[in-house]
């Protein structure tokens, strides 16, 4: 099921909200000024309701009709919990206007609603023909209200939170976006009192609401590869959420949709490995000659760390392995090629960058610069492994060429 919000053309849908309101002229009277919204299912129009804003943070369910073969599957309830969690930043009242039909009475009442006031001769005074509903004459005009904030259920909304700052911290965010996407997911929905704290592989989340429901919990991150355009992805959807046009339902399906966001092509992260080599080479002081190699050997590495997110080879390893490739290659190339100008350190400069966790020691400066110490310090150490584990292959590859196989190192 899909709800969107229909701003244009709008009276196409008024044969669906004459079943609710069976007056032209009176849904007229709100159909311009109120917001409307449709439930859909694989496409097909279900359910249709339309909301007026009133004043002092109140709002009114002006209608909400579904289709008649659809009634009574639950759609109806599922777009009153969708409105309700909708204005529930906006707004702490919601009132809705029915006739005195039990049948309709206990459907609101189910939906959270309670009797709030009545028009006396509403339906007398205001519509042209006697309406029945079950075989009842509607006269009086019922109001219930329902607490926007009594819809807010903190576990659901600490879930959704804690979810959007594993998707952060497990793709590279810094540990002060991860805070403040949790919070403000949490204010939106009314949850102010949250407590948060953060490390570079966990989340541990304690929140509270004005009805003195807490919640807690802790989340495991293991430490992975950073992928920007999923962050990017999570920051927008928070600031939609924030603005009240996302709901929990919504957004916890977008959340799966982003965290299921592919990587670039594997040929173009070959190929971007190897000009990141080759151009990071060259400016660091190689040759054409060299940088052309070190391009070779980039997209060699390319393909190894494609080969290590495959099998979920492990860190140590892998850049063990890599220093190996890239010192292996170079010496090959310095051999093969025999030019006496053609120096093995200026190939391997450039070669080494797309291992360096660059991402990953600013941002471990950037969490110690903001007083998260504990995370910026292992991040920090994540980091420098990580050139120790590249120098120490490299090394191993250097030492046996030199000592064992008497080949000079230039």
């Amino acid at each position: 099921m899909k709800i969107r919000k229909i701003t244009d053309n709008k009276r196409n849908y008024i044969e669906m909200l004459l079943l609710a309101d069976p007056q032209e002229d009176m849904i007229e009277k709100y159909l311009d000024d109120g917001e409307m919204f449709l439930l859909e299912d694989h496409g097909d129009p279900k359910t249709v309701c339309v909301v007026e804003l009133l004043k002092n943070r109140r709002c009114e369910l002006k209608n909400i009709a579904t289709v008649e073969k659809d009634q009574g599957k639950g759609y109806g309830k599922y777009m009153i919990h969708y409105v309700c969690e909708h204005y529930s930043n906006r707004c702490d009242v919601m009132y809705v206007g029915t006739g005195n039909s039990r049948k309709t009475l206990e459907f609101y009442e189910k939906c959270g609603f309670v009797n709030s006031h009545m028009v006396m001769n509403f339906f007398v005074d205001h519509y042209d023909q006697p309406i029945y509903e079950d075989g009842v004459r509607l006269i009086d005009m019922i109001y219930l209200k329902k607490n926007l904030e009594s819809e807010v259920d903190v576990k659901k909304v600490v879930d959704l939170a804690l979810e959007a700052g594993r998707i952060l911290l497990k793709n590279g965010a810094e540990i002060f976006r991860v805070e403040e996407t949790i919070t403000r997911i949490c204010h939106r929905f009314h949850v102010d009192h949250v407590d948060i704290f953060t490390l570079s592989h966990g989340l541990f989340i304690s929140a509270e609401n004005g009805n003195e429901e807490a919640y807690t919990k802790v989340k495991h991150v293991p430490l992975s590869a950073s992928h920007l355009g999923i962050v990017a992805e999570v920051n927008a959807l928070s600031r939609e959420i924030s603005a009240g046009d996302v709901g929990i339902d919504e957004a916890t399906e977008r959340l799966k949709e982003i965290e299921k966001m592919p990587s670039m092509k594997k040929y173009f992260q070959v190929l971007a490995s190897g000009i990141a080599s080759g151009t990071f080479g060259y400016m660091m002081g190689a040759n054409v000659i060299e940088s052309f190699v070190t391009f070779g050997i980039g997209c060699v590495l390319g393909t190894w760390m494609l080969l290590v997110k495959k099998y979920g080879m492990s860190k140590i390893i892998s850049n063990i392995v890599g220093g190996v490739i890239i010192s292996t290659l170079a010496i090959a190339a310095k051999n093969i090629l025999n030019q006496a100008d053609l120096r093995i350190d200026g190939m391997v400069i450039g070669s080494i960058m797309p291992l360096v966790p660059g991402l990953a020691f600013v941002n471990a400066i950037r969490d110690i610069a903001d007083s998260d110490f504990l995370s910026g310090t292992v991040r920090m150490i994540d980091a420098i492994l990580v050139f120790v584990y590249i120098a120490v292959g490299m090394g191993l590859t250097f030492s046996i060429y030199n000592n064992m196989l008497g080949g000079p190192l230039l």
